[in-house]
C-alpha cells in the first residue's frame, strides 16, 4: 500500500511537471532556504570566504545546511597519526552556525583524500580497527554538539553491487562499515548518520545491493539514520522516472534522504561545447522534477538538498575533468540561471 501510494503521488507529480517550462529569469534576492520544508544546503570551500565577498554572500544569504568540499576529510583533519587540524574546519563551522546553518560533516571513512600515514599503516587487524575507531571518535566528539550529521561511510561499494576494495576492507574486513557506525554512535548518540555514495539514483542494481546490505545491519541494530544520493547527474543520460523511483526507494525502506551532492553537467563527454539555451531548460526542468519527487516522500525522511557548489566558476567538475560544463545554480558571474528559478519555483 506504502509504495502504491508513493507510485501514484509521483506518477501525478511527474505529470505535472511534463508540461513544457518556458526558460525564465529570476532574482537571488529572496533565499532558496526561505522558500523550502526542509533544508536546502551547499558545499562550500571556506578559503574563498575571505577572497570572493559574492561567494561568501551568496553562501550565507541563499542556503540553511552547509557542508565543507574538504576540511571535514581525513587528508585535512588528521594529517598525522597523533596530530588533528581543527583550525579551517573550526572556523567553517563558527561562520556557518554565527548564520543559523546546521553542518553535515563530510567525510569520516573514504577510499580517497586519506593521509600517507592511514594509508600506510602497518598493524594487526586489531590495530586498524583501533586507529578507525580513535580516528572516528576523536572528530566526531570533537565536534559534538555543532555538528549533528556524518557521512560516516563514504563510496563503499562497486557499481555492480560489491564491496570496493579499500584499505578498510583489506585490514579489517567487511565488517568496518557496521564498525565505523557503531564508533560513531558511540562519540555522539543524537547525531544522524548517514551513508553516501554515488550512482544509487541511476544503478538500481547497485542500490539494491546497498539497501540489502544496510539493511542487514540495520537488522543487527547498527544505527544507520539515512542514505545521500550524491546525484551527480547529467541532462544527457539522466532519468528523472528512475530518479524518483531511487528516492522513494530509500525512503519506504525507512532512511531518511539526503540528496547529498547535487549537480547536473551539461557537457558530460567532455567535448568542444558552446553554452546555449536548451541545455538550460533541460538542466533546469529535471531539477524540478527531481525537487517535486523529493517532496513526496514523507517530510520527516527529508533531510535536505545540498547541491556540491554554488557557482560554475569553481565547479569541481571543470577542475578534475578538465572540461567546460556549467552545472550549478548560478553561473561564473554569480547569476542565477534557469535551475535556480525553477528550483525556487518548485520547492
Amino acid at each position: 500500500m506504502f509504495r502504491t501510494c508513493f507510485m501514484l503521488i509521483g506518477l501525478i507529480a511527474l505529470f505535472s511537471c511534463c508540461v513544457k517550462q518556458e526558460l525564465k529569469t529570476c532574482t537571488s534576492d529572496s533565499s532558496l532556504a526561505g522558500q523550502a520544508d526542509f533544508p536546502i544546503g551547499a558545499a562550500a570551500d571556506p578559503l574563498l570566504f575571505s577572497s570572493d565577498s559574492i561567494y561568501r554572500h551568496l553562501f550565507f544569504s541563499q542556503f540553511s545546511s552547509a557542508t565543507a568540499e574538504n576540511s571535514f576529510k581525513p587528508a585535512y583533519l588528521h594529517p598525522e597519526e597523533n596530530t588533528y587540524q581543527w583550525n579551517e574546519a573550526d572556523e567553517f563551522v563558527s561562520q556557518c552556525r554565527s548564520h543559523q546553518m546546521r553542518v553535515h560533516g563530510h567525510t569520516l571513512i573514504w577510499h580517497q583524500q586519506n593521509p600517507q600515514w592511514m594509508n600506510a599503516f602497518a598493524g594487526s587487524s586489531e590495530q586498524w580497527e583501533q586507529m578507525m575507531k580513535s580516528h572516528i571518535v576523536s572528530i566526531v566528539r570533537y565536534f559534538r554538539p555543532t555538528v549533528l550529521s556524518w557521512d560516516v561511510v563514504n563510496e563503499a561499494f562497486n557499481e555492480d553491487g560489491s564491496l570496493r576494495n579499500t584499505i578498510w576492507l583489506q585490514h579489517v574486513g567487511s565488517s568496518y562499515i557496521e564498525k565505523a557506525f557503531m564508533f560513531a554512535r558511540q562519540a555522539s548518540p543524537e547525531a544522524k548518520l548517514f551513508y553516501n555514495d554515488y550512482g544509487l539514483e541511476t544503478n538500481p542494481a547497485k542500490r539494491k545491493a546497498v539497501l540489502a546490505f544496510l539493511n542487514h545491519l540495520r537488522l543487527k541494530g547498527v544505527p544507520i539514520d539515512g542514505i545521500g544520493l550524491q546525484m551527480h547527474i547529467d541532462i544527457k543520460y539522466a532519468d528523472a522516472s528512475m530518479i524518483e523511483e531511487a528516492i522513494y526507494e530509500v525512503a519506504q525502506n525507512g532512511y531518511d534522504v539526503h540528496l547529498s551532492e547535487v549537480d547536473i553537467s551539461l557537457n558530460p563527454r567532455g567535448k568542444d561545447y558552446l553554452l546555449n539555451a536548451k541545455d538550460l531548460q533541460a538542466q533546469a526542468e529535471l531539477m524540478h522534477k527531481i525537487v517535486r519527487a523529493y517532496r513526496n516522500i514523507p517530510l520527516h525522511q527529508q533531510f535536505g538538498i545540498t547541491f556540491w557548489g554554488i557557482s560554475d566558476r569553481y565547479s569541481w567538475i571543470r577542475t578534475t575533468y578538465n572540461r567546460s560544463d556549467y552545472p550549478l545554480l548560478f553561473d561564473d558571474q554569480y547569476q542565477p540561471k534557469p535551475i535556480y528559478c525553477q528550483l525556487k519555483q518548485a520547492l
